[in-house]
């Protein structure tokens, strides 16, 4: 599998980007975001026997709001420090903020990359097509401009976390989207989703231990593995990485599971709020 020696942050924005929406009713099949800001505690999980990472530590922290009507905004944060075995451990930065029409039409998305307290890397650019499931013009502003193209059938983050929780809705398990969010410049990555069964309240593994996902006790949940591969023509077979985690009603995501291939991180709840929600009008 490909991966920064870091961490990929596109890896656990997706992660919780997956699990924002809310059903509203057992029946209903239009999703709304519920709003919310969430911090996760960070360590390493795994290792292969030649992975260079002898320990990694740090938190993310994760707000969106807004709603259909007026598009939704995603901030999010992410700092690790990454022991080597071999070589000088290393502080890595990744800060973000994007914004998605609710009707599929454009994107805004900027990020600053620090590394040990120096920026290394920014990111800049907007997305706008005619109609949501038309073909769209990328304008990249930074790290250097031009423009590239997305095709018709490549939806936004946002967009694809409906389909994901209207088929966990609909006891679907399984979804294939192409995914466009800004993070890798021009490039899309092909997301293969499973949803589990739904897990009812109070059944199964609730985070008991953890006071922060109290809340969750009363909701149910689906578990949810997504591989997310490069569309490149030569491109293997196998996933550029893979996540798992619990996927809540009300749209928090626990039990992080970011799988790198060398290395896995996993990611606990260590703080939860609730924001306001926006109404359309």
């Amino acid at each position: 599998m490909d991966h920064r020696n870091h961490g990929d942050s596109r890896v656990l924005k997706r992660v919780l980007l997956t699990g924002v929406f809310l059903i509203l009713s057992s029946q209903a099949m239009a999703s709304v975001v519920a709003p919310h800001r969430a911090v996760y505690d960070l360590q390493l999980l795994r290792t292969s026997e030649g992975a260079n990472v002898g320990n990694v530590s740090g938190r993310m922290a994760y707000e969106v709001s807004g709603s259909e009507c007026d598009g939704w905004t995603v901030s999010f944060r992410l700092v690790n420090r990454f022991d080597y075995k071999e070589g000088t451990s290393r502080l890595f930065d990744t800060q973000s903020s994007s914004w998605e029409t609710g009707d599929g039409k454009a994107m805004n998305y900027s990020e600053k990359e620090f590394v040990d307290n120096k920026q290394e890397g920014e990111k800049r650019l907007s997305v706008s097509r005619p109609e949501k499931d038309s073909v769209g013009e990328v304008s990249i502003s930074l790290p250097q401009e031009k423009k590239v193209s997305i095709s018709a059938e490549t939806i936004f983050p946002m967009r694809h976390q409906l389909r994901l929780m209207d088929a966990a809705a609909k006891g679907e398990t399984r979804d294939v989207s192409l995914i466009y969010d800004g993070s890798d410049e021009e490039k899309t990555v092909r997301a293969i989703s499973t949803i589990g069964k739904r897990v009812k309240a109070g059944e199964g593994k609730k985070e008991m231990d953890n006071s922060q996902a109290a809340p969750l006790q009363s909701l149910s949940s689906w578990p949810v593995t997504i591989g997310y591969f490069s569309t490149d023509e030569n491109s293997e077979e196998t996933p550029l990485y893979q996540i798992n985690f619990d996927m809540y009603e009300n749209g928090v995501s626990t039990g992080l599971v970011m799988d790198y291939g060398t290395f896995a991180l996993s990611g606990k709840l260590a703080h939860l709020e609730f924001l306001k929600a926006e109404t359309c009008n």
